[in-house]
């Protein structure tokens, strides 16, 4: 790939990561994702339920419509992947929680998610290690863990 270099390299390298990388990313999470039989916005549910949660917090974590939230959990529910309970702190509320198939679902898919895609087997481990330690300090890593 040919990077333009008559802007500044901040652009550049702006333009790569926002469009070139996410895309790919996005891809290779949309095909895991198929791989488990779910799409995109199911695959992106089901990872968050590692714990019940209610469908408002569920739409506000995914920057989703509420009736989005509806929709999707209506899918999974009727295929036997999550279920609504009630809240035990206020039972007028429901949370959506994972049933065990559901939960054998997103461990798969954790797993699947785990695999670096092939496209890093460009890089040779040292220069791996390098773009790891750049990424690492563009996002600041290290002050964002939890002490």
């Amino acid at each position: 790939m040919a990077i333009k270099t008559e802007r500044k390299p901040s652009e550049a390298l702006w333009k790569l990561l926002r469009d070139d990388a996410f895309a790919s990313l996005r891809d290779d999470f949309t095909a895991r994702v198929a791989e488990c039989s779910l799409s995109l916005s199911q695959g992106k549910l089901v990872r968050e339920l590692a714990q019940p949660q209610s469908q408002r917090e569920l739409a506000r974590r995914l920057h989703y419509d509420p009736s989005n939230i509806t929709a999707l959990a209506d899918s999974l529910e009727s295929r036997g992947l999550i279920e609504r309970r009630a809240d035990a702190s206020d039972r007028r509320f429901r949370l959506l929680a994972l049933t065990p198939d559901g939960e054998r679902l997103r461990v798969s898919l954790e797993e699947r998610l785990a695999q670096p895609p092939n496209f890093l087997d460009r890089l040779t481990p040292t220069e791996q290690k390098q773009l790891l330690q750049l990424l690492a300090k563009i996002f600041d890593t290290e002050r964002r863990r939890p002490r």
